[in-house]
């Protein structure tokens, strides 16, 4: 028997055009949700108060999305052809911009976004990326399909130089951080300027990290208006010398992780040497016990049955005055020395 799940599916596209929404539907085991953008309030982004005509000719358009049901989802655009009156009883024509979604690549932009954001900030292969989409979100991607959305996206980024003039002017600046990276299945390096607020400042590739590689960065960050009074790296001697150069009245400091590593690595030499000492200490006791002991017992073997009384007072442990091992040991004498048999 056949049964009817419902569940809720909200986007950012939904809430966009939530009055345009006409239904959904199954087909082909993907699921559809329609919209008819001739029914979207489109005066506010025209610009004009006048009432908006639509030719009967339409079409669709279909744009993948991501999906956490069992089937893939797509929206529906139905679109027209409009048109108003102007001002001057002039006729304009107009066609719909769908936002959102990217018609040309039939993608949503939050398909876009997490398959750029894999690639740059993951580091995925654009393969693993293509093939994760298909698996998870059952929508077929090629590899040059997201190299292309990496391109476009970059070349609309501001300048690195511009985006470091809207940090600072966003929130000042009063410290720096930098270090190198290798990134996986590259021999490069790229140096990286973070601030307190752990914002990427700039980055920097070069062929190692050396040190006139590292004060030109900084002198280039420098000069564009960074000015800190306190600057943190590891113990690499080119950002070191770097550091002094560009910031000669700047605090210098060991960063977090290897402040932690430093203290860690100091705390475990301390705990190796507290047990070396312990563990010597310990050897060092049973030793002079063991020895003393021994020392008793033979005593006891080889004295004279007069003598031997005074050291064993009636075969109890407590009494005896070679100590509790000594008795353990005293015990057995009378196997090995008969004459002592008699006082045990």
């Amino acid at each position: 028997m056949a049964i009817t799940v419902q569940m809720q599916f909200e986007s950012a596209v939904t809430e966009m055009y939530q009055d345009a929404f006409v239904g959904s539907s199954i087909e082909n085991g993907v699921t559809i949700i329609t919209f008819d953008l001739r029914q979207h309030d489109f005066h506010q982004a025209l610009g004009t108060p006048a009432r908006l005509c639509w030719r009967k000719e339409s079409y669709h358009v279909d744009v993948h999305e991501l999906s956490t049901f069992h089937n893939p989802i797509q929206y529906r655009f139905i679109v027209a052809q409009g048109s108003y009156l102007h001002d001057q009883n002039e006729r304009v024509y107009f066609t719909p911009d769908i936002q959102g979604v990217s018609t040309s690549q039939h993608m949503s932009k939050s398909i876009i976004r997490l398959a750029c954001y894999l690639a740059v900030v993951c580091g995925v292969s654009l393969r693993h990326i293509a093939l994760l989409f298909s698996v998870l979100f059952l929508i077929p991607i090629t590899k040059s399909s997201i190299k292309r959305w990496i391109d476009d996206i970059g070349s609309n980024l501001p300048t690195p130089e511009q985006m470091l003039r809207y940090l600072l002017a966003l929130t000042p600046v009063t410290e720096c951080h930098i270090d190198g990276y290798y990134p996986l299945g590259t021999d490069h390096c790229v140096m990286v300027v973070k601030d307190e607020h752990d914002r990427i400042l700039m980055t920097h590739g070069v062929a190692s990290e050396n040190g006139d590689d590292a004060r030109q960065f900084l002198q280039r960050l420098k000069d564009r208006g960074l000015k800190v009074t306190a600057a943190f790296s590891d113990y690499s001697q080119s950002f070191t010398e770097a550091i002094k150069v560009v910031f000669p009245h700047a605090r210098f400091q060991a960063d977090h992780f290897h402040t932690v590593k430093n203290i860690w690595g100091h705390l475990k030499q301390s705990l190796l040497s507290y047990r070396r000492k312990i563990k010597a200490k310990g050897e060092e006791k049973n030793r002079c016990t063991c020895h003393k002991t021994g020392q008793n017992v033979m005593e006891v073997a080889l004295e004279p049955p007069q003598k031997a009384r005074q050291f064993i007072c009636g075969g109890k442990a407590s009494h005896c005055r070679t100590g509790k091992r000594g008795h353990r040991v005293c015990a057995q004498l009378p196997q090995y020395y008969p004459a002592t048999g008699e006082y045990l």
